[in-house]
Formats: structure tokens, C-alpha cells, sequence
């Protein structure tokens, strides 16, 4: 049977622990760098290399509306970046859709807790910025909502969802390799 001097002694003759300074720089600092990184630059991180992944895979692999990309691609690579933050442990965002009155053209984005992801931006003229994950809403204000709904292409009819999911694999390909 233990009392409390046993226990006690238990705990002092454990052994110290020892890290190395290679163990500290190579395991321990990245999962402190990541715990401190704010939630806009993990987003920032990920998107950018969602955006990259995209950019490298094979166009005629692809849908349509993501051969041209960014141009034209907004809507279909927001839900892509969607499931892919979210499978990263990001959770879930809206799909925003909002159309410019100035010359009606349209443009879709994600958001989440009041920041915004948007990996097509650049389609537009002045917009130099490829990837913007900002809470900062002045660019997408002069889009006026027309949609809002939960970034999940799964939730589409089995078609269209076969067809995203094809595409996303080909993206995550990339990521991967």
C-alpha cells in the first residue's frame, strides 16, 4: 500500500527530462511557432498552398470552370479550399456570393469568424494581391451579398459533387507530393 511519503518519493526519483538542443528546434519550437501563430496567418499559410497545388495541376483534369483559373474560378475553388481547411482542422466556413452593381459582375469568397479567405481576387483588375485572408472587408464590400451559405460541396447533388470531389483530389495530389 502507498501513503503519501511513497507517492512523494515516486515523483522526486523520477528521471529529468532532457532535450536536446536538435530535439527542441526540430519537434518542440515548430509546435510552439504553430500554437502562437494567429488564426488569419495559419489560414494565410494553408491557402497559399492550396492556391499553389491548384496552379500546378493539369488543366484538362480540372472542371471547366477552374481551367482559367483564377478567372472565372471563384465560386468552385472557394468550395475546394473549403473542404481542405477544413480537413486541416480549420472548421467550417460560409460561402459568400456578391455581385458588383457597378458592371454586375459576381465574385465568391469564403469567411469565418469575421475573416475573410479569397484565393481569386487577382482575377480582377487592381487586385495584385493572389491570396487575401484579412478581416479587413473594404475590397469585398463593393460586392453586395447576394448568397451565404456553408462551404460544402458535399451537400450538392451527387453529380456535381462526384465532379468537385474529382477536381479536389487532383488539387490534394499536388499538395501532397
Amino acid at each position: 500500500m502507498f501513503g503519501p511519503s511513497s507517492a512523494f518519493l515516486s515523483i522526486v526519483s523520477c528521471p529529468p527530462l532532457f532535450i536536446t538542443l536538435r530535439t527542441f528546434s526540430t519537434v518542440v519550437a515548430p509546435i510552439i511557432r504553430a500554437l502562437l501563430m494567429s488564426n488569419e496567418e495559419q489560414l494565410k499559410k494553408l491557402a497559399i498552398l492550396f492556391r499553389a497545388a491548384l496552379i500546378r495541376c493539369e488543366r484538362n483534369k480540372l472542371l471547366i470552370t477552374l481551367q482559367d483559373f483564377p478567372h472565372g474560378s471563384c465560386g468552385d475553388a472557394s468550395y475546394l479550399l473549403a473542404k481542405y481547411l477544413e480537413e486541416q482542422g480549420c472548421g467550417k466556413f460560409e460561402y459568400v456570393l456578391g455581385k458588383r452593381i457597378a458592371d454586375l459582375y459576381s465574385h465568391a469568397w469564403l469567411e469565418q469568424k469575421g475573416i475573410i479567405i479569397d484565393i481569386t481576387a487577382d482575377q480582377f483588375e487592381g487586385q495584385n494581391c493572389s491570396v487575401l485572408v484579412t478581416s479587413d472587408k473594404s475590397w469585398h464590400s463593393q460586392f453586395v451579398e447576394e448568397e451565404r451559405q456553408v462551404a460544402d460541396f458535399e451537400l450538392f447533388n451527387h453529380s456535381a459533387s462526384s465532379d468537385l470531389r474529382r477536381s479536389y483530389n487532383q488539387v490534394k495530389n499536388k499538395i501532397e507530393t
